[in-house]
C-alpha cells in the first residue's frame, strides 16, 4: 500500500512509535495481532479516494460483487497493519517454538529436497502477506536465510525519518537473518546461493514506481506491469532452486507459507529461460492473488487496465 505523506500522518506515526509501541511491548502476541487488525479495521472505514480505487481495481480485476469486494479491501487494510507493525513482536517471536504457534508451512518437503542435493534455495515472494515473517520463520528454523529487501527513507517527512525509519531498521535488525539493501552489493547474497544455501527476494518489484535492476513489462491481472527479471537470473546462474513462496493470512494471529514447486527453464538459453521463468512465476503469483486477494500490497498501484 503506497503512503503520502502528511502533517496526520506524522501525528499518528509518533502515535504508533510510541505509546502504542510501548503497549504491544507488554502485550500478548496474539492480543497484538488483535489489535493490528482494529487498526485496519478503523483505516477502512476512515479511508476516502485510496479505498475506493482499490474497491475498483479489485472488483474490475478479480471481478466480485461489491459485497464481496468490500469485505475483500477491508481484509486488505487489517493486513496492511499487520505486515507493518508485526516487527514489534520480534523480541518476542524469539524461539521456534513461539513462531510454530501461529506459522504453519507447506511444501517444506520439496524445499528441504533441493538442499539435500547441495543446491541453493532462491525463495521468491511476490508483496503478499506480512514477508519478513518468511525470514523470522527459516532463521528460527536453522536454514541459515539471508534477504535482499529495499529499506529506504525516500519520500518521507522528516518524522518518516527520523522516527518510523530509524525504528524500523532497528528492530528488523533483532531477526537473526541479516537482510541486504537491494540497490548495494550483493556479492555475499550470490556466493551464499551458490554454496547452497537460502537467499529470499521478492518477485514483483519494489513497488512505489522503483525499479531496481532490469525489469521488463509482463500481463499482470489484466494489466501490464514491470516485473524483475533478477530473481529468474540469479536461479538459473548460479543452479539455485527458483521456489515462489506465499505467506496466507488465515486469520489476523493465523500465518501460512507455502512453497510452491520450483520453476525450472525449458530453453537450455539464459535469456530465454529468464523470460520464461518470471512469466511462470507471473502466472503462479495471479493465482494466489486472485484466490486470496486481501493478501496482495500493491492493489492501490494500479491506476488503469
Amino acid at each position: 500500500m503506497t503512503i503520502h505523506e502528511s502533517v496526520i500522518r506524522d501525528f499518528l506515526r509518533l502515535f504508533v512509535w510510541f505509546p502504542l509501541r510501548w503497549m504491544i511491548s507488554a502485550t500478548p502476541v496474539n492480543v497484538a495481532f488483535f489489535i493490528f487488525m482494529i487498526m485496519g479495521d478503523l483505516h477502512f472505514w476512515a479511508s476516502g479516494k485510496k479505498k475506493e480505487r482499490v474497491l475498483l481495481n479489485i472488483e474490475t480485476l478479480i471481478g466480485t460483487d461489491r459485497k464481496t469486494t468490500r469485505n475483500i479491501v477491508r481484509r486488505y487494510y487489517e493486513a496492511h497493519y499487520i505486515d507493518r507493525l508485526h516487527i514489534f513482536l520480534y523480541p518476542k517471536l524469539s524461539f521456534r517454538e513461539k513462531v510454530e504457534r501461529y506459522v504453519k508451512i507447506e511444501n517444506i518437503s520439496v524445499f528441504d529436497k533441493v538442499l539435500k542435493e547441495g543446491k541453493g534455495v532462491l525463495v521468491v515472494q511476490p508483496h503478499f502477506g506480512p514477508v519478513q515473517i518468511t525470514l523470522l520463520t527459516l532463521a528460527l528454523l536453522k536454514y541459515n536465510p539471508i534477504q535482499i529487501g529495499y529499506p529506504t527513507d525516500r519520500g518521507l517527512s522528516m518524522i518518516g525519518r527520523s522516527v518510523a525509519f530509524r525504528h524500523r531498521l532497528k528492530y528488523e535488525a533483532m531477526l537473526c537473518a541479516p537482510i541486504f539493501p537491494a540497490d548495494e552489493y550483493l556479492g555475499r547474497a550470490y556466493k551464499h546461493l551458490i554454496k547452497g544455501g537460502v537467499v529470499l527476494t521478492t518477485g514483483d518489484g519494489a513497488g512505489g514506481g522503483i525499479f531496481l535492476g532490469e525489469h521488463r513489462n509482463f500481463r499482470f491481472l489484466g494489466t501490464e506491469r514491470m516485473i524483475p527479471l533478477g530473481p529468474a537470473s540469479w536461479a538459473v546462474r548460479t543452479g539455485a532452486a527458483f521456489i515462489p513462496t506465499f505467506i496466507i493470512i488465515d486469520g489476523y494471529d493465523r500465518f501460512r507459507i507455502v512453497f510452491e514447486d520450483p520453476i525450472t527453464g525449458i530453453h537450455n538459453d539464459i535469456e530465454k529461460d529468464v523470460v520464461y521463468m518470471t512469466e511462470r512465476f507471473v502466472s503462479v503469483a495471479e493465482g494466489y492473488i486472485k484466490k486470496y486477494p486481501y493478501c496482495w500490497h500493491f492493489w492501490d498501484e494500479i491506476q488503469n487496465y
